[in-house]
């Protein structure tokens, strides 16, 4: 018998999984549409209900669990959110073997571009060991996306 989920995760069997917050989005693909239930973990309130925290957890149990932060233009707080998630899904029980984070904010000067978010992110993949994507638009992610590149 399987043990009941907490309210709040959701499980979701179709082709894509869904988080959005204040106009901003991010559609996951689920490849194996209906035969593996990538699950959405609301953090924000749910998961962790006071302190820093990301808005979600967008977890795939054979290819990785994305942290997401949907962020109006605020890097720097969004890797502060995202890092005080980190460890805390690390230790639950629902976590999957690899992390990552994405961060989607709103339009503006390319994060990539800044050097203070690049340095934020070199630290924060260095301190954390996981892949972080900064993104200025809503789109489409595959899971794969988010999983170690290959040395």
């Amino acid at each position: 018998m399987r043990s009941k989920l907490p309210s709040y995760v959701q499980e979701n069997a179709g082709e894509w999984a869904v988080v959005r917050e204040n106009n901003r989005s991010a559609r996951f693909r689920n490849p194996a549409n209906g035969r593996i239930k990538v699950r959405i973990v609301t953090v924000d309130g749910g998961m962790i209900t006071s302190g820093a925290r990301a808005d979600y957890v967008v977890a795939h149990p054979e290819v990785a669990d994305v942290i997401v932060e949907l962020k109006g233009s605020d890097v720097a707080k969004a890797i502060e959110q995202i890092s005080a998630t980190v460890p805390k899904w690390r230790q639950h029980a629902l976590a999957g073997a690899n992390h990552a984070a994405l961060i989607v904010r709103g339009q503006g000067v390319h994060p990539n571009t800044s050097l203070q978010t690049q340095r934020l992110a070199k630290r924060f993949r260095t301190s954390f060991q996981m892949k972080l994507l900064i993104e200025t638009r809503n789109r489409d992610y595959e899971f794969t996306e988010f999983l170690p590149q290959k040395s």
